[in-house]
């Protein structure tokens, strides 16, 4: 099969695997070992990352068995017989998930949307005025921020403020 290049690819590259069981024996035993390995480093992560106790058994294909604890596999154990599972392992997850009012669910997350929009929409408005109003008192600005053609209105702006004192001091007079 060519490549983008033209050049044709020496493997198929990984590919996605159909979840059942395989039938090849050889295959299964050297899929299951390179999976295991693969299962105790997430399980080890997880237990480092995350400071939880963790322990995987496994039966391979052989009927050997494979385990990985952290701390150690029988302490785990040990702790799961005397705290028995946790209440949510032990529901039916049907009741679980008829006890929550659907409707009432979307109804507020409809609410929060409506809510975030709103707020959008009054961000992007006073995000308006703001930019309105600096274009229109741009001089109010320091002047290190001001562009030449800022500095050149200002400049004449001062002078015409100028000219106008002069003027009203002399009517004073």
């Amino acid at each position: 099969m060519p490549d983008l290049n033209g050049v044709a690819k020496k493997t198929k590259g990984r590919q996605k695997i159909e979840m059942k069981k395989m039938r090849n024996e050889s295959n299964l035993r050297v899929t299951f070992s390179k999976r295991r390995t693969g299962v105790f480093k997430t399980a080890s992560e997880l237990a480092t990352l995350c400071g939880v106790d963790v322990a995987v058994i496994m039966f391979s294909p052989g009927n050997r068995v494979f385990s990985f604890g952290s701390p150690s596999v029988d302490s785990v154990v040990q702790r799961y017989k005397t705290q028995g599972p946790p209440p949510l392992l032990t529901l039916d997850l049907n009741k679980v998930h008829s006890t929550v009012d659907e409707v009432e669910l979307h109804t507020h997350l409809h609410c929060l949307s409506n809510q975030i929009a709103i707020e959008k929409k009054r961000t992007k408005d006073l995000n308006h005025l703001a930019k309105a109003a600096e274009d229109q008192f741009w001089w109010a600005r320091p002047i290190e921020s001001m562009t030449d053609s800022q500095l050149d209105k200002y400049k004449k702006m001062l002078e015409e403020f100028k000219r106008q004192l002069k003027e009203k001091r002399g009517n004073l007079n």
